[in-house]
């Protein structure tokens, strides 16, 4: 039984990924914006998983400015896990549509309904149907994000001490 996440997984909107930046690249274009001998920036850039090691092994979490927080949590198991939390300032420009000039495919899948997903899922794959989730729509994680706008781009409440404001 196929799953709705594989189904979104396999049709729906998404960035097609191009050439990987390699370090080449990198140096040349480090270089260029900061004026710097490319051979300096290449050692720095070779230095920064020394770097992180060093001090994500001694508990230290590293930040590194205009990039994000890497950090080591363990869970109940003792395993130790990498944690990377983006830099706002770059989430919100990597999330700006208009400044995106990748490609993309099957943009216009971005409103199709669970049941358009099976029905392509089912075409293409008879012997292995979808099982559609159950309606969640009064479940408590339900209620709390639509109170929330979450998941939809909608308004979200935030409290200011004089009835609340609404932000975006």
């Amino acid at each position: 039984m196929a799953s709705y996440m594989q189904a979104v997984g396999r049709y729906g909107p998404r960035v097609v990924q191009g050439p990987h930046a390699m370090e080449d690249e990198l140096v040349a274009w480090m270089a260029t914006d900061a004026g710097a001998n490319p051979n300096v920036v290449r050692m720095v850039l070779g230095q920064l998983g020394r770097v992180l090691r060093f001090y994500l092994r001694r508990g230290s979490p590293v930040v590194l400015p205009g990039v994000g927080r890497f950090r080591l949590t363990m869970g109940k198991d003792q395993e130790l896990r990498l944690n990377f939390s983006l830099d706002k300032d770059l989430r919100k420009d990597l999330r700006d549509r208009r400044a995106f000039v990748g490609r993309t495919e099957f943009t216009e899948r971005t409103r199709w309904t669970p049941d358009q997903y099976k029905a392509r899922w089912d075409a293409e794959f008879p012997e292995d149907p979808m099982e559609l989730p159950d309606s969640d729509a009064d479940s408590p994680t339900a209620r709390r994000r639509a109170r929330r706008g979450a998941a939809w781009g909608g308004l979200r409440r935030r409290g200011d001490g004089e009835g609340g404001t609404t932000a975006p």
